[in-house]
């Protein structure tokens, strides 16, 4: 007796639980469907004309390689005057060094 009124209680209660979820998701469903309305009815951005312009047309391609070996200059500048640069870049030299040789220690090998 005490199982199937617990059964019961449990029964009523997963109902009233769904009912709930029902009640939330036609709600949720409700302002999703005003939302896209609403987006709808909005104008549509126009792409700005810098945007969807080509970069490479003729009278801006002779002049971007230009800059780009000067930021490859200033980047290579700059990079040279950090010491952790300067640090890997010796051993990076190192390395290839011992790789060019043969006759290689135990140590050098690893």
């Amino acid at each position: 007796a005490q199982r199937q009124a617990r059964r019961a209680e449990t029964e009523k209660q997963l109902k009233a639980r769904k009912a709930e979820k029902e009640k939330t998701c036609v709600k949720f469903e409700s302002r999703m469907a005003t939302w896209e309305a609403r987006h709808a009815a909005r104008p549509r951005k126009e792409t700005d004309k810098w945007d969807s312009e080509s970069a490479c047309t003729e009278s801006t391609a002779p002049s971007a390689g230009f800059v780009e070996e000067v930021h490859a200059a200033e980047v290579q500048r700059h990079a040279s005057m950090d010491k952790d640069v300067r640090k890997l870049a010796k051993v990076l030299r190192e390395i290839c060094k011992l790789e060019e040789c043969r006759h290689l220690e135990t140590l050098q090998a690893a």
